[in-house]
């Protein structure tokens, strides 16, 4: 089994700073096989704000996987905005933009949909599709999962249109062989096929540490993932801290995301 945390949209300098321990803490104890962040990790992408991000991100269990989100560019210094958006990030991530995790069983890949000349609307163009078929080349048997900031479907809430770009990424993930998309960005967190392809599987978490919420309590997901079965528990936070709600399952059938028997769609907040 390979068990994956997801986070998203910690936005350091609008975020709950009472969370951090307790993040941390369920972070650790469910020892997971990788960390995934999809981005958002600074609110305004000063050096303050990367320097509280990376603190956090140095007292998780790694291996962790972080790519930027449009919050991580350099808001309020248009230079480094046009020619060094993502320096802030690398150093304080230690990684490229687009990183790639494996292990036996899957392959993970991390796209970069973040727009410097945006300041919300993502962007996907030909050569970051391009990079991410290469990144999963030889993974084989493995299980293909993309990572990216902004969401390629609206569902749950719908904030803003979506990325430019976002069809002709998802017309080219069947051809990948990708079965699973996470991403975050919406602050609201959603677990289904996607309507286009339901051989895909959109896990879209909500903002696991931000101030800014919508009607959602801050969430963490963890993904269990056995051959073609999928358990994913989204993990609340508490007063008794980040509390696990029941796990949704879902199977992979004929090459359609499925889930056994009657089990809903969606989780309920623990009480």
């Amino acid at each position: 089994m390979t068990r994956i945390v997801h986070l998203s949209d910690l936005h350091f300098g609008a975020h709950e700073p009472a969370l951090i321990a307790p993040l941390i803490d369920a972070v650790g104890r469910a020892r997971p096989d990788l960390t995934v962040i999809s981005g958002d990790f600074a609110q305004r992408g000063t050096r303050p704000q990367w320097q509280q991000a990376e603190g956090f991100l140095n007292a998780l269990p790694g291996p962790l996987l972080s790519i930027p989100g449009n919050h991580d560019i350099p808001h309020y210094n248009p230079l480094l905005r046009a020619f060094a958006p993502y320096g802030r990030f690398r150093r304080a991530t230690g990684g490229p933009d687009e990183p790639v995790w494996r292990n036996s069983r899957a392959v993970v890949a991390g796209l970069n949909t973040a727009d410097r000349w945006q300041w919300m609307r993502g962007k996907v163009s030909p050569p970051h599709i391009d990079g991410l078929r290469r990144a999963y080349e030889g993974a084989a048997h493995r299980t293909r999962i993309a990572v990216m900031h902004h969401p390629l479907e609206h569902a749950a809430v719908t904030v803003d249109p979506l990325m430019r770009g976002a069809r002709d990424l998802m017309q080219a993930l069947p051809g990948m062989g990708v079965r699973m998309v996470l991403s975050g960005h919406i602050h609201v967190s959603h677990i289904a096929p996607f309507r286009d392809d339901p051989g895909i599987l959109f896990v879209q978490n909500g903002t696991s540490l931000s101030t800014r919420r919508r009607g959602e309590a801050n969430v963490f997901l963890t993904l269990d993932l056995e051959g073609p079965s999928l358990r994913v528990t989204r993990h609340y936070a508490t007063p008794r801290g980040f509390v696990a709600t029941a796990p949704e399952s879902w199977c992979l059938e004929d090459g359609l995301w499925l889930q056994p028997g009657h089990q809903p769609m969606r989780a309920q907040l623990p009480r």
